[in-house]
């Protein structure tokens, strides 16, 4: 049973962190973080979506290495 409990955080955790690579112009997350930054969109384009897509690809390959360890 504990097996499980941890196969469902790890799935949900993976989830979350493949949700959140790669914001681009459709996301609500790319517009805030581009307005609030006072960047232009050409300026998001090349921070925001290259950020996300570092922060997800870093976030996923945690989470395979959590999963050989638990």
């Amino acid at each position: 049973m504990a097996a499980m409990h941890r196969l469902a955080a790890l799935t949900v955790m993976a989830i979350g962190a493949g949700a959140m690579t790669v914001s681009h112009a459709n996301d609500s997350f790319f517009w805030v973080v581009t307005n609030f930054g006072e960047m232009t969109p050409d300026q998001g384009y090349k921070t925001q979506t290259l950020m996300t897509l570092v922060l997800g690809v870093s976030a996923m390959v945690g989470i395979l290495i959590m999963s050989f360890i638990f």
